[in-house]
């Protein structure tokens, strides 16, 4: 098969994000978790590079209550690119494929994936915003020594295969 450069640099990107997708479903699990009683450091509510800073009860709270009120919109979001990546990959195996129906479908899973990206990042700033100017700087220091990844998901900055 002859694809343009276009096309198939299209059907990489949906074919990464479809490989991504569900690691990415995993980690929203792990960082949100299910109900459970205790503050959120016991119940896993809480993002791990937050466990690296001297979070008050109340901040703890804070975050608790930040992780799961966002749960259910993740969840949504998370089905979206699923399905969206989904609908795809059978498109790609049908015999209805065509270049449009394709991009459309590229392009929802494009759109899927950036929607949930935004929601991450305006709950994590949410986040941010609960700490002190102390906890601020001692987040900027542990990521500029690369002890904390800059999508908030804790652990260290791995390099990627073959770097």
């Amino acid at each position: 098969m002859n694809f343009p450069k276009l096309s198939l640099k299209r059907f990489l990107v949906a074919a990464a994000i479809s490989l991504v997708v569900p690691l990415a479903a995993l980690g929203v699990g792990q960082r949100v978790g299910s109900c459970g009683a205790g503050p959120a450091t016991e119940s896993g509510k809480m993002p791990p590079y937050l466990r690296q800073l001297d979070l008050s009860e109340a901040q703890r709270d804070r975050v608790f209550e930040i992780m799961h009120g966002q749960a259910p919109a993740m969840r949504v979001k998370v089905k979206a690119v699923r399905n969206a990546e989904e609908s795809l990959r059978r498109l790609v195996l049908s015999t209805e494929y065509t270049e449009p129906k394709a991009r459309a479908l590229s392009d929802d899973a494009a759109k899927a994936t950036a929607e949930l990206a935004l929601a991450r990042a305006m709950a994590e700033r949410q986040v941010y915003e609960v700490l002190s100017a102390e906890q601020r700087s001692q987040l900027a220091k542990l990521k500029a020594a690369g002890k904390v990844p800059m999508d908030g998901r804790g652990g260290e900055r791995r390099p990627p295969p073959g770097d």
